[in-house]
């Protein structure tokens, strides 16, 4: 008498595994009347099959519902079809704008956008990256470019095309779509100057983890030092943003008047707006009392009374030339096909309006 193994006899009660996808390509090979090559090139190659088939195919795919499978065809091709990003924040409109730019370019070269968020942690980027890298993309978007050691070193390693959106900074080896954020800051800087601001301080998030915003910072600080003037940066205690604009302007209140600063620059608009909206319940007039400017251009900023001064970014051309720059190292075309590292600048501009209108 023999005795089954606990494995095997456990497998034979389960029966056969159930498949994920009950139709497979040879089953819409066989009912299209084509081959299973021409199936997987409709997929892949779409333009090298003839209209009459493409058509055949299609009516059959909508009649069973069929879904490819996207493990056979990696296992099949060096090329996923698939493209990570990495948000930093993807319930942010600004980040919000960079999908969708990505998005749109991807979708009419049927790229697929696996999208993931960190929000601003690099440990979390690095967890979204090696589960990206685990799918063989065809390649990476990250919004970040000072990643955790050793993602730093896996992504100077992997085949993988990376382009990093969002900052220009130097000596980095990937491709870089975005702007200087110390140039951002500087620009707020410049523009108080104008008013007449000789004391500002900059107001940064309580996550030190927002390395931008820093940068930011200190762009505006060592403009207003050139200008002649003098500004420093504090962190935020709070958190959530509003809060922390609200405690800013709390805090700027109960400092004597002959010594407290002239003007308020914030990290990103919802704590700029938070400021102005609570600077009444202080007996603080803006701009009278403080000028006051922010970052982002959030689309509430025009409604405000008085208007939010901000610096505004293009984040949907970011994402869009981002995507583009994917496209070409894919199809190894442009100056990226022999190795070239490409930098391309996506500037920021101020946009005034009767927040910092000190001099008016």
């Amino acid at each position: 008498m023999t005795t089954d193994a606990p494995d095997e006899s456990a497998a034979r009660r389960r029966g056969p595994r159930p498949k994920l996808l009950a139709t497979t390509n040879r089953d819409i090979a066989r009912l299209a009347q084509v081959s299973v090559v021409t199936v997987s090139r409709y997929f892949n190659s779409p333009e090298l099959v003839s209209e009459g088939v493409r058509e055949r195919l299609r009516e059959v795919i909508a009649q069973t519902g069929y879904v490819p499978s996207q493990v056979a065809r990696r296992l099949a091709s060096s090329k996923s079809g698939v493209v990570g990003a990495v948000m930093q924040n993807v319930g942010s409109p600004t980040f919000a704008r960079v999908v969708q730019g990505i998005t749109e370019v991807l979708d009419r070269q049927g790229l697929q956008l696996l999208l993931a968020s960190s929000d601003y942690l690099q440990h979390a980027e690095a967890r979204a990256i090696r589960t990206f890298l685990g799918w063989h993309p065809s390649a990476l978007i990250l919004t970040r470019g000072d990643h955790a050691p050793d993602i730093e070193a896996l992504l100077r390693g992997t085949r993988v095309p990376v382009v990093e959106a969002w900052d220009l900074t130097d000596d980095r080896p990937f491709h870089q779509i975005g702007f200087r954020q110390q140039d951002a800051g500087a620009l707020v800087a410049r523009h108080f100057l104008e008013q007449g601001v000789r004391h500002a301080r900059f107001v940064l998030p309580a996550s030190a983890q927002d390395s931008r915003a820093t940068r930011r910072g200190d762009g505006f600080i060592q403009a207003m030092r050139d200008g002649g003037g003098q500004a420093v940066a504090v962190r935020a205690a709070a958190v959530d943003d509003f809060a922390a604009g609200e405690a800013a302007m709390a805090a700027f209140a109960a400092e004597p008047p002959a010594t407290r600063p002239r003007a308020l620059a914030f990290a990103n608009d919802n704590m700029a707006m938070a400021a102005v909206l609570r600077a009444a319940a202080y007996g603080l007039r803006v701009p009278q009392d403080c000028g006051v400017a922010g970052y982002g251009d959030a689309q509430v900023a025009t409604m405000l009374s008085p208007a939010l001064t901000t610096v505004r970014p293009d984040p949907y051309a970011i994402g869009a030339a981002a995507a583009q720059t994917v496209l070409r190292l894919i199809q190894g075309s442009g100056a990226e096909a022999d190795g070239t590292v490409v930098r391309q600048e996506v500037p920021c501009v101020l946009v005034a309006r009767a927040s910092s209108a000190i001099t008016a």
